[in-house]
């Protein structure tokens, strides 16, 4: 018995003892992995910062083909489209453009001309900043000419139009030198198509989907830098030393201290992965639509995050602010943040940007089935159901509302549905009747 106690003591202390070892090499190999990911993480992240073009955040957002009275939204879900597009309409020199402000009803006749092509931002940009996006040659319009369709007429004499949604201004000239056959190869590689149809609602032109529409979901890991990352790059501090840094619930606040009026101050969300950076400096606000959109590129790449899929999304020219939003599919997200993905306001003496920590970084495999849509005028119909008023609706789109995975903090799903702007405020269809049941509820 002494010999069997004696054995199993040696077992028991031998199995302790490794263990320890491979907890130690467990421990060990872990902050190394981790350190590599962070060096990885940030090396990818300053890289970034250099290898986005105005011309690639400023590209159209979505395709509109129509033909047979028929409108569709197209794109591939294995690839951009627009990029394409944009290389086979390269505009050469070609005759002046002819300006014409049209009625309500002849702008929207314009807008439904059976075979042609448009391709839609989401809300007007400047002509300089078209001249980039397409590498324009011509100089025909005023830098700050604006519109937010470009559209393509098909035929023997192919034109092309840029027309603004607000104004009903567009301006027309032939193209030379367009390939239309080579404009339905690409559409031919499209492998989803949408039926649409533009309507008028309070006066401004929309696209309704048809009913029984479908979208599939997506899963996607997330990235997140480290805040260290954002006091180096933003407040351009190596040494966290020279950083002031105060706790307020949630925030964490961080400021260079150096001067009342000239200075810098970082503010980040933990709860929210939120960020705050105001920049107050010397300088007055540009002036002009396209300076505006150039100061607010140049703010948008200094925050180092990853622009895969970022694109220009609205300006407010009350606050001089221009939001960027991510989009999947030709859809924007809602809910990455809750003023969009990135929002550049210019101040009289400088720069808010507001953003986002957390950015999509690799799709991963989504389960879920696609969802059916209903179309846009069947979600009028329920929201004048529910009493709301249609003149009070700003805008209404399908898009991607971003929810994190309760089980996986760094995964996040993106699920198709309508979005409104409603007074205002862009809320969910769903988010939006819930809000009017509780208020009908506590009255």
């Amino acid at each position: 018995m002494k010999f069997n106690s004696f054995v199993m003591r040696v077992i028991l202390i031998a199995s302790i003892v490794l263990s320890i070892i491979l907890s130690w090499k467990i421990w060990t190999n872990n902050t190394h992995y981790e350190r590599r990911t962070d060096s990885q993480t940030t090396t990818k992240a300053v890289s970034r910062k250099s290898d986005r073009k105005i011309s690639d955040i400023f590209l159209p957002t979505q395709i509109l083909w129509r033909t047979n009275q028929q409108s569709q939204l197209v794109y591939n879900s294995k690839e951009s489209l627009v990029p394409k597009l944009k290389e086979a309409m390269k505009l050469t020199k070609s005759a002046r453009f002819k300006a014409s402000k049209l009625s309500e009803a002849n702008y929207y006749q314009a807008i439904t001309t059976d075979d042609t092509l448009t391709l839609l931002y989401p809300d007007n940009i400047s002509y300089a900043v078209f001249k980039k996006v397409f590498d324009d040659s011509n100089n025909q319009l005023s830098r700050n000419t604006t519109f937010n369709r470009i559209k393509i007429t098909m035929g023997n004499k192919p034109q092309l139009t840029l027309m603004n949604d607000k104004s009903h201004m567009t301006y027309q000239t032939t193209m030379r030198q367009f390939s239309e056959a080579q404009v339905k190869r690409i559409l031919d590689h499209s492998d989803v198509h949408l039926n649409v149809k533009e309507s008028l609602l309070n006066h401004k032109p929309f696209i309704y989907v048809a009913a029984d529409q479908s979208l599939l979901p997506y899963s996607y890991l997330v990235n997140q830098q480290p805040e260290n990352y954002y006091i180096t790059t933003l407040l351009d501090q190596k040494n966290t030393d020279n950083i002031d840094a105060k706790e307020q619930g949630d925030n964490v606040i961080y400021t260079d201290g150096a001067n009342n009026d000239l200075y810098k101050r970082l503010t980040i969300n933990h709860k929210t992965g939120e960020i705050a950076f105001v920049k107050y400096e010397d300088t007055k606000s540009p002036t002009g639509l396209t300076k505006s959109f150039e100061t607010s590129f140049a703010a948008l790449l200094k925050t180092g995050n990853s622009l895969s899929g970022m694109r220009f999304y609205s300006y407010d020219e009350d606050t001089n602010s221009t939001t960027y939003r991510t989009y999947v599919e030709g859809f924007p997200v809602f809910y990455q943040t809750n003023f969009g993905s990135v929002k550049v306001q210019l101040l009289p003496t400088g720069q808010r940007v507001d953003f986002s920590n957390y950015s999509l970084q690799v799709p991963v495999p989504a389960g879920d089935k696609p969802v059916t849509l209903p179309s846009t005028q069947a979600v009028l119909n329920q929201m004048t159901k529910n009493g709301f008023l249609l003149e009070n609706i700003d805008n209404i789109q399908v898009g991607y509302e971003w929810t994190q995975e309760t089980s996986n903090d760094q995964v996040i799903d993106l699920n198709p549905t309508y979005f409104i702007q409603y007074k205002g405020a862009w809320r969910s269809l769903s988010a939006l009747l819930a809000q009017k049941a509780e208020l009908t509820e506590g009255s």
